[in-house]
């Protein structure tokens, strides 16, 4: 089950081939170096001249998620069996004792490093503050995508719409720091699975796809609630997206539930049109960000990455 980095920078597409199932990734706060996490306890940091460097994670539990803190460059990784590990820069990796056993699927640090939330199955929702964990409730399917508003109190996380068969559940909730409230905001039969609010903190990306009709949703959230994006959206399946640093550009990947019923694109969303700059018929993705100093995203994509188990 190989894995391809891709690259994209305005101008030329690169792709990289790496043994193994890769899931997510996360630019350092300086933009000159990726951290990639995958299945059984993999960890690679890529540098800018593309030399590579293994990290070693302390675990063989398969890795999902990964986020640098913008502040020090603490990389916090989440993964199955409640696997929660962090590492400080040039540092030795520290697992830190989870007090879930779920399969966490996201991890994210707010905008000014104070604080970072876990996201992950049956609603498991966890804050981490200094070296302290918290339990947050009221989660309540699998939940799989988190983003701070720049103002760092502010959070929204996205959800499957079942909790279990025929059990609806919201898939879309706001998280208050400060109150350490969730707040369903959105509910309907379409997982959705990535978001990102954009720097402008006017309003954020909400992507997934309707579980009925397998129709992909690409939607605006702002103050006025929940809006759908008009695009070609039959068989495309959207499960991660991130904005540029300037705001002006927000990149979208997709997946597929099973083989030979979608591909692996990336599209370019300019807040009025869709396009796409990049498709692959056996990849399909998991995660997608920008660098946060210059115009170049990377996404990452496997061949056994699936909407479900990303």
């Amino acid at each position: 089950m190989p894995s391809i980095l891709v690259t994209y920078d305005g101008d030329k597409i690169e792709t990289r081939r790496f043994p193994g199932r890769l899931r997510g990734l996360s630019w350092n706060s300086t933009g000159s170096s990726l951290l990639l996490v995958g299945n059984a306890g993999k960890a690679l940091s890529v540098q800018d001249d593309d030399s590579t460097t293994n990290l070693e994670t302390k675990t063989r539990h398969n890795l999902r998620s990964v986020s640098v803190n913008p502040m020090d460059n603490t990389a916090l990784i989440v993964g199955n069996s409640g696997t929660i590990i962090r590492i400080k820069e040039n540092d030795t990796p520290t697992k830190l004792n989870s007090p879930t056993s779920e399969n966490l699927r996201a991890a994210r640090w707010n905008a000014n490093g104070s604080m970072a939330l876990i996201a992950g199955n049956n609603g498991a929702l966890l804050k981490l503050k200094g070296n302290e964990l918290e339990i947050m409730d009221d989660g309540q399917a699998n939940l799989r995508g988190i983003s701070w508003h720049n103002d760092a109190n502010q959070a929204l996380i996205t959800s499957n719409c079942f909790a279990e068969e025929f059990i609806p559940s919201p898939n879309l909730f706001a998280f208050d720091a400060k109150e350490g409230t969730l707040k369903p905001i959105s509910a309907g039969r379409a997982d959705f699975i990535g978001v990102d609010w954009n720097p402008s903190g006017e309003y954020a990306v909400v992507v997934g796809y309707d579980v009925i009709w397998h129709t992909g949703f690409i939607g605006r959230f702002d103050k006025l609630g929940l809006s759908s994006v008009d695009f070609q959206n039959l068989h495309i399946y959207p499960t991660a997206v991130g904005w540029d640093k300037t705001g002006k550009v927000a990149a979208i990947a997709t997946s597929t539930p099973q083989p030979q019923s979608g591909e692996g694109r990336i599209i370019l969303w300019d807040g009025h049109e869709v396009r796409e700059i990049y498709r692959n018929e056996e990849f399909f993705f998991s995660s997608i960000r920008w660098s946060p100093s210059r115009f170049k995203l990377a996404a990452i994509a496997s061949t056994d990455s699936r909407t479900f188990n990303s």
